[in-house]
């Protein structure tokens, strides 16, 4: 039950920021637990920090020299965001899911209905939970200021990234979708510069192909927008603009 409380993507925004910008100076014991931290939001805000180093393979004094590395006073200051991302009261689908079984075959349907309505609606307001306001204007800027923009997602990403594609061309002509066809996606990405914006979409276990490409367009200069899940992820290691959602 702890563990499924809160999920890996809504780590509170104030510190997977802090986590971001601060993680290429932090050791490697201390890179260790942030990875821990981000990836297990439920027990940084349940468990003690004992149990929490032994979880995450490290000492006990390494978890609070990450919470000094990251600007608190001390290890109950890290984890107070956490604790209040727990009170908040996250959706559990398992419960749901069992409510529904359990409702009358004939209203399953309507409450199905609902239950769907309900957790897109939530999934939109999200976007404000794990991203803050001048992350989402400054992402906005980039892309409305680039020559061309580019939706690379491969496998279960390629939907998203056509949707972003198809949507943007609504309002604008310079928009693009990396496609891949024929194994050409990374001669697709060499016609991006540091004019361009290269939009890309991808949750664990991260596409390869779509690392790749944007190791190739950082190295080019191109402005990388990583739609994606961790701040840690490694299209947010090469982004200028990260947006998370939650999976």
């Amino acid at each position: 039950m702890v563990a499924a409380a809160l999920d890996a993507s809504q780590v509170p925004v104030d510190v997977a920021q802090r986590v971001r910008n601060g993680f290429d100076a932090l050791s490697p014991e201390v890179r260790r637990a942030a990875r821990w931290m981000v990836g297990h939001g439920s027990e940084v805000a349940m468990l003690s920090m004992r149990q929490q180093a032994r979880n995450a393979g490290v000492s006990a004094p390494t978890m609070l020299r990450l919470a000094r590395a990251l600007g608190f006073g001390d290890y109950a200051a890290l984890r107070r965001p956490f604790q209040e991302a727990i009170a908040r009261g996250p959706l559990n689908f398992g419960e749901r899911a069992t409510a529904l079984q359990s409702t009358p075959r004939s209203t399953r349907l309507d409450a199905l209905s609902i239950e769907l309505a309900k957790a897109q609606i939530d999934d939109v307001q999200s976007v404000r939970a794990l991203n803050s306001a001048l992350a989402i204007e400054a992402t906005v800027k980039a892309i409305a200021a680039a020559r061309r923009v580019g939706f690379l997602g491969v496998r279960s990403s390629f939907s998203i990234a056509y949707q972003f594609r198809y949507a943007y061309n609504l309002i604008a002509t310079n928009g693009t979708v990396l496609d891949g066809l024929g194994g050409i996606l990374l001669d697709q990405a060499e016609m991006f510069d540091r004019r361009d914006v290269l939009v890309a979409i991808s949750q664990a276990p991260y596409s390869s192909p779509t690392v790749r490409v944007l190791d190739a367009a950082q190295r080019r200069g191109v402005t990388i927008v990583a739609l994606t899940d961790s701040t840690l992820s490694p299209l947010a290691r090469h982004a200028r603009h990260t947006l998370l959602y939650r999976t």
